[in-house]
């Protein structure tokens, strides 16, 4: 057993280099590829936009008006930002932060379970958790919203909290990623402070603290939220605040808010839908260790106090999300970072013991089936992208510089929905267009606009009658405005060649001449 445990050291590295290679093509494969969701991408991604063009690091914006809807602090905003400078302004851009947050938390998750409980506990709570598929693919690693970050956010500052029993430095950092956790996703936060808080009383630490490690660390967890407070009452006083409170803590907690509705197992049903096999498994080896004698090696005083914390992670968020009257499927995220461990740590000690090769067998067999089924839901996921049709309408004017900037007003005849929102961000990333309610008349009106108009049989004969032109179209609709004085040209389908307007004007005066 030693002999062999001593081989799958030397392989380790390259083991988990293939493993953090796959989540890096998991994570990143086509990423700026899939078009913008309006909940909750497009809304970060449009403040993120909209602050930096008005370079204000501090109010949230939404079309330009201050976003009393969206109250988050702003460090997401930021990490946005962050990503628009790094890769452009695009879907990429959107998302790129929230990759790279992904992946440092799965390498976080491997070095500490390295350093904790060995290799092979490492390798398995490193695949549980990269084929977590809402982790992967929902609302998360691959997409622009807060969620990726305040993930990040939260398993370090749990896992700097039980480090701290090495050295109190540790604490201190769990209580800085806890002040960003809350600037990232606001009273979401709260559970990481309640987890602070219960370990440091059942650990003891309570009392083995100085004046001083708690005046350190209450510096650390207040500080930096308190910085970002007083910026922002300089430009609204209370009034985030009080909507803060109000609106995002006491109504969100005692009633279920915008249709969010869901019973007392809601949270169970998320994970069994996103996670179900590898809860299989881990409630199999918890039946192992509890009712065939199997542990003795788990429940030995070693690391105990690591056990502790994790088993309160995954409580205290369990029941702060289940008690909650607003049920979000994305809000219990942080869990699949614990249950990884878990898996990993349970799975690695009973492969270690000597004997059970039937156990051992079938707990491979199992593994290995598991992580094949979620990998390959997650290789469909990302072959098969659903196409948004008016996004990728919207996204043609990128580089068209002589309608930057413009107005642009929607006409959907058919269908009279008012603007999404990712439609609003895909609009602003790709031509820094100003996405202007109202409809045909007000377009009429505007100097400088731009018309985003659905298919019909109208649509012509709106163009002929208001004297407009083609500027680029696709099988859903055209984007259109007030015809030039040169003229335009219709082709059979509908397209327009985009021409260099200065050439077409000298030929046409060249033979006016003749």
């Amino acid at each position: 057993m030693y002999s062999s445990y001593r081989k799958f050291e030397i392989l380790y590295p390259y083991l988990i280099l293939i493993l953090l290679a796959i989540d890096f093509y998991n994570i990143f494969y086509h990423l700026g590829n899939f078009p913008i969701s309006s909940w909750d991408e497009a809304r970060h991604g449009v403040s993120a936009y909209e602050m930096l063009k008005q370079k204000n690091l501090v109010v949230s914006t939404y079309r330009y008006k201050i976003d009393y809807w969206n109250l988050k602090p702003p460090f997401s905003f930021w990490a946005v930002m962050a990503g628009y400078k790094l890769a452009g302004f695009n879907a990429l851009g959107l998302r790129i932060l929230s990759g790279i947050s992904s992946m440092l938390t799965i390498i976080m998750v491997a070095a500490f379970v390295n350093k904790s409980y060995g290799k092979l506990a490492a390798i398995l709570s490193t695949l549980a958790l990269s084929t977590s598929t809402q982790f992967i693919i929902n609302h998360s690693a691959r997409t622009g919203d807060a969620d990726a970050l305040f993930v990040f956010l939260f398993t370090g500052s749990i896992l700097s909290l039980l480090l701290s029993e090495q050295n109190d430095k540790w604490l201190y950092c769990s209580g800085i990623a806890f002040a960003f956790a809350f600037l990232t996703k606001s009273w979401h936060a709260g559970s990481i402070a309640i987890i602070i808080g219960l370990y440091v009383i059942i650990t003891g630490k309570l009392k083995r603290l100085t004046k001083f490690n708690w005046i350190l660390l209450i510096s650390c967890m207040i500080i930096p939220i308190l910085l970002w407070a007083v910026a922002r009452y300089q430009y609204d006083g209370f009034a985030f605040f009080r909507k803060m409170i109000v609106y995002d803590l006491l109504q969100r907690s005692s009633t279920p808010i915008e249709g969010h509705i869901g019973g007392k197992l809601y949270y169970v049903l998320v994970l069994i839908r996103f996670f179900g096999l590898w809860l299989a498994i881990l409630f199999g080896l918890a039946f192992l260790y509890t009712f065939k004698g199997l542990s003795t090696k788990i429940l030995k005083s070693e690391n105990k106090f690591y056990k502790l914390g994790i088993c309160l992670w995954i409580i205290i968020l369990f029941l702060l999300f289940t008690f909650a009257k607003t049920k979000i499927r994305w809000y219990i995220l942080p869990v699949y970072t614990p249950l990884s461990i878990i898996i990993g740590v349970l799975a690695s000690n009973l492969l270690m013991m000597q004997g059970r090769l039937r156990k051992k067998i079938m707990l491979i067999l199992s593994i290995l089936f598991v992580s094949s089924y979620y990998y390959g839901q997650i290789h469909a996921y990302l072959h098969r992208p659903i196409p948004n049709l008016p996004l990728s309408l919207l996204q043609q004017v990128h580089g068209l510089d002589e309608v930057k900037g413009s107005s642009i007003f929607l006409y959907r005849p058919t269908n009279p929905l008012p603007w999404q929102q990712n439609e609003v961000l895909t609009a602003e990333l790709y031509g820094d267009l100003l996405v202007e309610n109202g409809g045909l008349n007000d377009f009429l009106k505007k100097k400088r606009a731009l018309l985003l108009v659905q298919k019909g049989l109208e649509a012509k004969q709106l163009f002929e009658t208001n004297q407009l032109e083609i500027l680029t179209s696709n099988k859903w609709g055209y984007i259109v405005r007030k015809r030039e004085k040169d003229g335009i040209t219709f082709e059979k389908n509908d397209k327009i060649r985009i021409e260099d307007r200065t050439f077409e004007r000298v030929t046409q005066s060249f033979l006016k001449n003749r």
